[in-house]
């Protein structure tokens, strides 16, 4: 049994005083009325006043739970229709890919974000934002068990029997706030733990394909049983056509509870699973290098 300390020994004392009381009511009642309907009267009063009180609390325990199975079962139900359309629609593939483009920065995210039903990311709520989006992308990840994904480095460990390495992209362009585009590229001769990247910005052609996202906001009362969408799209500059997409959809089970100390978007599920590797906190990077194959010798 899980003991709580003083608290729950104090608690305990209290139900059995109550208890003990209630019993000795019961045996006076049955005890010093001298007639038996007397008896019976005054032990159906003493156990209305004790006994009502805690069918009370029990029908109101059960009817919270049966409300709170019964919304879990419409936010999994919606979830599970959503689930239908989400996953990859790959149009098109690309070999030796050097660099990509982000039209836009997946954002950091923070405690607000993941107790906001209607956080516009929460799609994806588990994945890196800012400066770790964007290295995501040049680094190498590193995987024990292939074709499993695994997880991201920024050294190159070469090829074993066990695991493999795979390149990540030579450089990434990003459009920033100021209106400029800046390309980032990895600095390999710093230690691996630094994650070192340059930053200069680009005068000339960016990457030919470009990356964005955007929160499936077509059904707003999905938010109101904590189910949100995410799809992220790669087009190729040179037509404006989409060449790869994929959505994924998100259902916080709790509903936003704070018990325990929760932060309830992180403990979403996701569909398509996000579960091998890192493959929560990089999911655009781990859909995108299957699309755009970086080139080997970067």
């Amino acid at each position: 049994m899980l003991e709580l300390g003083a608290g729950a020994d104090i608690l305990r004392a209290i139900g059995w005083l109550y208890i003990g009381f209630a019993a000795a009511l019961l045996w006076a009642c049955l005890w010093f009325p001298r007639r038996w309907w007397q008896k019976i009267v005054w032990a159906v009063a003493v156990l209305l006043v004790f006994l009502l009180p805690m069918y009370w609390r029990q029908a109101e325990k059960s009817r919270i739970v049966d409300a709170r199975k019964a919304r879990y079962e419409k936010g999994k139900a919606l979830f599970d229709e959503r689930c239908k359309t989400a996953g990859a629609k790959i149009y098109k593939t690309v070999e030796d890919v050097e660099g990509v483009l982000l039209q836009e920065v997946w954002p950091n995210s923070g405690d607000s974000d993941w107790h906001d039903p209607h956080w516009s990311n929460a799609g994806l709520p588990g994945q890196y934002g800012a400066e770790s989006y964007i290295q995501s992308f040049i680094m190498f990840e590193h995987q024990s068990h292939p074709p499993q994904r695994g997880y991201l480095n920024t050294k190159d460990r070469g090829a074993h029997d066990w695991y493999k390495t795979l390149p990540g992209y030579a450089f990434v362009d990003v459009k920033e706030s100021d209106g400029f585009v800046y390309r980032y590229r990895p600095v390999r001769e710093v230690p691996p733990e630094l994650k070192s990247m340059s930053r200069e910005r680009l005068s000339g052609a960016t990457a030919r394909y470009a990356i964005s996202f955007r929160g499936i906001t077509a059904n707003p009362a999905d938010r109101d049983q904590w189910v949100a969408g995410m799809t992220v799209l790669i087009t190729d500059t040179q037509n404006n056509e989409v060449i790869a997409e994929k959505t994924w959809y998100s259902f916080e089970r709790g509903f936003g509870s704070k018990s325990g100390w929760r932060s309830p978007w992180l403990f979403a599920i996701t569909c398509p699973e996000l579960t091998e590797g890192e493959s929560s906190r990089y999911a655009t990077r781990f859909f995108v290098d299957q699309v755009l194959k970086p080139k080997q010798e970067n």
